[in-house]
């Protein structure tokens, strides 16, 4: 009895810690590199205070900042530990002529990337806005002669990363499964 009881107490406490396990699809600190072609071939990074210098490209993500401005400063991108990702109209002007083509990769994810998708594309008026996953750590981003609603205006979309099952989750089974081994022993 006393051991279905500890048993019980360890489940109950594996249980109110599971949520605390929960990690961030983009951990801050995450290392990013990004490239750039079409209307602009130089990305900018944070790390580099935005100076177009040799290394500028790879930057890491710092929660309170955007990580990257396209060479030209026309877009600004923001990175945030639960995978959203704000997308800037840095040019001061509604229209964003040209065809912008960014792609990311993340350095030490724990999960693969499994989407990108749009979020909030309200800040949008035309154009277009192409998102795709091109590999497990990598995203690109396109942008087609895009209008704002307003000067400086912004779009968001998410990355999601592929679940993985918490240590939590598999010592709640392991305790479950001893529950009843224990139950069935105590019944024959």
């Amino acid at each position: 009895m006393k051991t279905q009881l500890t048993l019980a107490v360890a489940a109950a406490a594996c249980l109110a810690t599971a949520a605390a396990h929960a990690a961030d699809p983009l951990p801050a600190g995450t290392l990013i590199t990004g490239q750039v072609s079409g209307a602009s071939q130089a990305l900018l990074g944070q790390d580099h205070l935005f100076a177009d210098e040799p290394g500028s490209h790879i930057t890491t993500l710092a929660p309170a900042e955007p990580e990257f401005l396209t060479g030209d400063y026309a877009i600004a991108v923001d990175f945030f530990s639960d995978g959203r990702v704000q997308v800037w109209n840095n040019s001061g002007a509604a229209g964003l002529a040209g065809s912008y083509t960014l792609t990311f990769s993340f350095a030490g994810l724990a999960a693969p990337i499994s989407g990108f998708t749009p979020l909030d594309l309200g800040g949008v008026g035309s154009g277009t806005v192409g998102l795709q996953v091109v590999g497990p750590d990598s995203v690109s981003l396109t942008l087609n002669n895009l209008v704002f609603t307003g000067e400086f205006g912004s779009f968001t979309t998410q990355i999601a990363v592929t679940a993985v099952p918490e240590p939590t989750s598999l010592a709640l089974l392991a305790a479950g499964l001893g529950l009843l081994a224990l139950r069935r022993r105590a019944v024959a």
